[in-house]
């Protein structure tokens, strides 16, 4: 074999190793870069379901706050008509 039927074959190889290379190159940065957002993703994903516990718990706060209210509501209104009906059967004056 002389030397000119020797350069083509090993050029060509030499071609194919660079492609190669820079081949898996790229697709190790392109993994490292995958990566970073994954765990940048995880994170914001974590923190999203931190928020939505919090406004769970918020949510639970209102109803009962809800809840109070209305029984204050209806305490109140009992109240009235019973002072209504003292008034009315004492000849009071409540308007005040």
């Amino acid at each position: 074999m002389n030397m000119k039927e020797m350069i083509i074959p090993v050029a060509t190889v030499l071609f194919a190793a660079g492609a190669a290379f820079t081949s898996f190159d790229s697709a190790a940065q392109e993994t490292e870069e995958l990566g970073e957002r994954v765990q940048v993703l995880e994170t914001k994903s974590t923190e999203q379901q931190i928020v939505d516990m919090k406004i769970e718990g918020v949510e639970k706060r209102l109803d009962k706050m809800e809840d109070i209210v209305q029984k204050m509501l209806d305490i109140q209104q009992k109240q009235a008509i019973q002072t209504a009906a003292i008034c009315a059967a004492t000849n009071a004056n409540c308007s005040i």
